[in-house]
């Protein structure tokens, strides 16, 4: 039986629009929590406070939130000595009301920086104000935000540097220690929290530069771990393309075996699919996207140390894929487990299968 059949058979018919419109009796979060792991999503605070509906099926279906802007330094930090936190504020009111968890995202990051970032930041600076930003933020969210990407994409083979290391702003300014510096820091402000290097390719078992990539991040974790850098668990971003064949396999499982012997857990923080070359109707393109939620994370949860999965958005109704990834036919894109109405599509019950919680 095909994946999809198996859905189908599941789930029952497919409705026209290629969701499954009656609400699951159990939501993702506790398939998840039966499972061990914590599901959640990334979302706007803004999002959440204008649209009910919308903040009722995150209530629903979520156990931790991710802000998908507000902890970003352009919208953190807008000038060197004036930090906004009223956006990351509102989320972790939202998410403490609900008895949620929150993950922070992203205290190191070669994007997403203020203008004055740039014209600040030098060998003689940096030292004093990354260890500003990370004192002040991580400092004034500890014992409510559980978790941080810490440093955000990182790693970068194109950069052709030996260490595999990124050639960011942070490198240039303070070499590659600006990497334990930023662990270290974070681990001073909030002792309990746990720290996240995250970055994306990793999935792809046919991709000669993601496997490369695999190996150049454990050579780095296992040196950082052997240093005692407080590295607490690797984040795979989990960015699928929804025009490739799911090859996830074998090699995935071994990479995600190795980062567990390495003492780590390991996080899936952006996870989504992008249906923007997808052929065919909606019907199609949904369980071509649920085909891909499937395959991944079968492969992904066979590996114990799997703690976290967060899907990047919960509903195509706010998806950064929409003007990220626009496709061409002008169709709407798809790539999330609840469609443009908040309901549930085979998505969502690949993802319900894959911890378990559709029998």
């Amino acid at each position: 039986m095909t994946i999809t059949r198996r859905l189908v058979v599941a789930g029952g018919a497919i409705a026209a629009a290629g969701a499954c419109r009656a609400q699951p009796a159990e939501s993702l979060a506790e398939a998840a929590a039966r499972r061990g792991v914590l599901f959640g999503a990334a979302v706007e605070p803004q999002t959440l406070d204008r649209d009910p509906a919308f903040a009722a099926l995150i209530r629903r279906e979520c156990a931790g939130l991710t802000p998908e802007n507000h902890m970003k330094w352009n919208l953190l930090r807008p000038a060197p000595r004036r930090f906004d936190f009223a956006g990351a504020d509102r989320l972790v009111e939202i998410a403490q009301g609900q008895g949620m968890a929150v993950h922070g995202h992203a205290l190191v990051w070669h994007e997403a920086n203020p203008d004055w970032l740039a014209r600040e930041l030098n060998p003689g600076t940096a030292a004093e104000i990354l260890y500003e930003h990370i004192d002040a933020v991580v400092g004034r969210y500890a014992g409510r935000v559980r978790s941080w990407d810490v440093v955000n994409e990182a790693i970068e083979r194109n950069d052709r540097r030996p260490d595999g290391l990124r050639r960011s702003p942070w490198l240039e300014a303070l070499g590659p220690d600006y990497i334990p510096m930023a662990f270290e820091a974070a681990h001073r402000a909030d002792p309990a929290a746990r720290l996240v290097l995250s970055d994306y390719g990793f999935e792809y078992d046919d991709e000669a530069w993601m496997v490369e990539k695999r190996g150049t991040t454990l050579e780095r974790l296992a040196g950082w771990r052997r240093d005692g850098v407080p590295i607490h668990a690797l984040g795979i971003q989990g960015h699928l393309l929804g025009d490739r064949p799911p090859a996830f396999g074998e090699g995935l499982r071994r990479f995600l075996r190795d980062v567990a012997r390495l003492g780590l857990e390991i996080y899936v923080t952006e996870l989504d699919v992008n249906d923007q070359n997808t052929q065919g109707g909606v019907v199609r393109r949904d369980e071509v996207v649920a085909e891909i939620y499937d395959a991944f994370l079968r492969a992904v949860l066979d590996e114990p140390a799997v703690r976290m999965v967060t899907t990047w958005g919960l509903s195509d109704r706010y998806t950064s894929k929409a003007d990220m990834f626009p496709r061409r036919d002008g169709a709407p894109v798809r790539p999330l487990p609840f469609d443009r109405d908040l309901a549930p599509k085979l998505a969502r019950r690949a993802i319900a299968q894959a911890f378990g919680g559709v029998r």
